[in-house]
């Protein structure tokens, strides 16, 4: 979360101004820390475009602004929770700050049923991948289905099962957990013609994926703030002048 808390003794205005016009100066003050916010969001999903890895809509559109009230600065920050999936303060962590990647949802799930050690990391196949350069919830949901690592909730039913439906979506006999050829992972039986193979879906790292800093959100919101804060103070002060009751 990026604050932009203005106060009195940074407006850039001379002492008799101040003293003469004080009792515009919070509101003046709260309307360019909300401009600013406003431009820093702007900037940030510019930057966002350019040094993310594809990334998707959900992902650009979860930058909010809240206004600056009396007490209170503004702020620009990530939606921190949605209905489903991870939240987009959670996953752009490493790239904001850098580090070794936390465990996700689904190698949590592999670890609670055995599947997958504490100390690995499954690293997808990339004919998984889609245009977002992600595996979907969807195709997820199935693999763990087929492990029997799906139901990470109480009362949700979503294995596979012996039951005639389950059977003819096929998940439990399509993905297996495994060493093949001495690697370890997640695999798909397919079938070519009469032959019966094998691909790695996901295979398991010993080492936790690092990250380098490629997102610096604070540093992008400062350098906004600092080239664009005489502008606006300017205009936000003659906005209060124009508007002002005599």
């Amino acid at each position: 979360m990026f604050k932009l808390d203005l106060s009195l003794d940074s407006a850039p205005i001379s002492a008799a101004l101040q003293e003469l016009e004080k009792k515009h100066l919070p509101f003046v003050l709260m309307l360019t820390a909300t401009r600013l916010a406003q431009r820093v969001k702007k900037g940030t999903i510019t930057v966002m475009g350019k040094r993310l890895d594809r990334p998707t809509p959900t992902t650009l559109n979860s930058l909010f602004v809240k206004m600056a009230s009396k007490g209170k600065p503004a702020q620009v920050y990530f939606k921190d929770e949605w209905t489903s999936g991870v939240p987009a303060d959670t996953y752009l962590q490493q790239t904001v700050v850098g580090g070794l990647r936390p465990h996700k949802r689904f190698e949590k799930a592999l670890i609670a049923r055995g599947l997958m050690k504490s100390s690995q990391y499954a690293l997808p196949n990339a004919s998984l991948l889609n245009q977002y350069g992600n595996v979907s919830r969807g195709t997820m949901l199935k693999i763990l289905s087929g492990l029997g690592a799906a139901e990470l909730r109480s009362g949700y039913q979503a294995n596979a099962s012996i039951s005639k439906r389950s059977k003819r979506k096929g998940n439990a006999h399509r993905f297996f957990s495994g060493a093949v050829d001495g690697q370890q992972g997640i695999w798909e039986r397919k079938t070519i013609g009469r032959a019966e193979g094998v691909r790695p879906v996901f295979v398991f790292s010993d080492g936790a994926p690092g990250y380098r800093t490629i997102f610096p959100f604070f540093k992008i919101g400062e350098n906004i703030v600092k080239a664009n804060y005489a502008v606006e103070f300017a205009d936000a002060f003659a906005h209060a002048m124009a508007t002002a009751k005599p």
